[in-house]
């Protein structure tokens, strides 16, 4: 398989400029110089950078899914105002991804991530029908990614006690509540139309989905005593690098899968 090392870039032609006036002056909009690297340990600094290197890789990964989405939901005729808020989507995700990648070099750079370009988009069965990409798509990518994501990255916002780190993460969070509602949007508009074994199928395709995460949340426990978590790292100092206590974060985990993606899916007859 072709490997490649995710490496972003920008032209720094006329296209910067559009970019720009399109999403910001991203330079002066983030408070970038009040994170000082030299204030954590090496050891939690280069965890960071990776952490926010594979925010950014995932970013990335979801802004193609999204112009996957759009493609299918525009071949399947879903109603324009649903195609026109998904459109929206590829382009935050864009924005994300910069503010992830940024973070990572304001910690001392990037790390290495290398990558299939085959592997970043959803392989689907090649028999379906464009409603049923469309479908499938939909439920995978907003019904449990997004939805999922978002109140994850509630908690971290929340948790996150620097001003750079809470400052992006509220940009994202920001973002990810329209990503997360889209789907169940969509599902309303398609409810009456799906057959049972059309429901079996997306069912199918979500615990696929939902299985995938896993192991974000899945982790080796971590437990803070007296401000310090079991890995010697004081517990400030995660927080200001945007991170939540883990095991608060595997319990938001457990409820959000409840409560925002297997109970809203059964109301429309999806069972995980």
């Amino acid at each position: 398989m072709a490997r490649e090392v995710f490496d972003l870039s920008f032209s720094n032609g006329f296209a910067r400029t559009l970019h720009e006036r399109a999403l910001g002056d991203i330079e002066q909009d983030y408070p970038w110089q009040s994170l000082d690297p030299s204030r954590y340990p090496p050891l939690l600094l280069a965890r960071a950078r990776v952490g926010w290197t594979e925010n950014a890789f995932n970013e990335f990964c979801t802004a193609a899914a999204m112009g996957q989405m759009l493609q299918a939901l525009v071949q399947a005729r879903a109603p324009l105002d649903l195609i026109g808020m998904a459109s929206r989507f590829a382009i935050e995700e864009v924005l994300h991804v910069e503010l992830c990648a940024r973070m990572a070099m304001r910690l001392g750079g990037g790390a290495p991530i290398h990558y299939d370009p085959e592997d970043i988009v959803f392989d689907l069965d090649p028999s379906l029908t464009p409603l049923e990409r469309s479908n499938e798509l939909v439920v995978r990518l907003c019904c449990v990614g997004e939805a999922l994501s978002f109140p994850l990255l509630s908690g971290a916002m929340r948790s996150a006690s620097h001003p750079l780190s809470r400052s992006i993460l509220e940009t994202i969070v920001r973002d990810e509540a329209h990503h997360g509602k889209f789907g169940f949007l969509y599902l309303d508009w398609i409810r009456a139309d799906l057959r049972p074994a059309e429901r079996d199928r997306l069912g199918k395709a979500a615990r696929q989905t939902l299985d995938a995460y896993r192991s974000l949340w899945e982790r080796g426990p971590s437990h803070v005593v007296d401000g310090v978590t079991s890995e010697g790292f004081l517990l400030e100092h995660v927080r200001e690098l945007g991170w939540m206590e883990a095991s608060a974060y595997a319990e938001l985990a457990r409820v959000t899968i409840e409560e925002s993606v297997r109970a809203p899916l059964a109301r429309v007859g999806i069972s995980l």
